[in-house]
């Protein structure tokens, strides 16, 4: 059987990508792919504002889905996204592409929903790591504000899922708290 595909899905400053680091970190058969690593290859080329930048961002998606999660050599490491998909724009179908990539590849789909208390979120969003990341990452806190009050984060239903508040818990209780889910749902 196909390791599985873990999606962890929360907002900005959640704590996805130091919480799979942690998870990486435990076991050396988990890649982890962060959703700046689809993102800011397509942003370099397109505004979010362009018309292109949506298709561009699926083909990109695509391109990593076909290497990692599809990819035989690959089939016996468990592939984590972490990700931020809402209920409203695009967030459901765009959700729906990594459900869809697991079930091609024989793999199980774990999702993982990450929160924080909004106080806590916006102050990981503000984070010194976030602001020099060199990546795309929002630190913008009249927009963080903005996302925690009107969006809502999309959870599958159909699907074993694991919600997990990490308010006051470190990443690696939060790890190994996946890494249990995981062997619960993936033998």
């Amino acid at each position: 059987m196909a390791a599985p595909l873990i999606w962890i899905n929360g907002f900005p400053g959640a704590g996805k990508l130091t919480v799979t680091r942690e998870l990486a970190g435990l076991d050396e058969r988990i890649k982890v792919i962060d959703n700046h690593q689809l993102i800011d290859p397509v942003e370099a080329r397109f505004p979010r504002s362009h018309p292109q930048y949506q298709a561009a961002r699926k083909e990109e998606r695509a391109r990593v889905f076909a290497k990692w999660v599809l990819g035989e050599e690959h089939l016996g490491h468990t592939i984590v996204f972490t990700d931020f998909q809402s209920t409203t724009d695009g967030g459901p179908e765009v959700a729906r592409e990594y459900e869809e990539a697991a079930r091609k590849s024989g793999r199980p789909f774990l999702p993982v929903y990450l929160s924080c208390d909004a106080g806590v979120n916006l102050e990981r969003a503000q984070s010194e790591e976030r602001r020099n990341s060199r990546t795309t990452k929002l630190t913008d806190v009249a927009i963080m504000k903005s996302i925690l009050k009107q969006e809502i984060i999309f959870q599958f239903e159909g699907h074993p899922g694991l919600a997990i508040d990490n308010t006051h818990k470190s990443p690696a209780e939060v790890a190994r708290e996946i890494l249990d889910f995981r062997t619960r749902y993936s033998t």
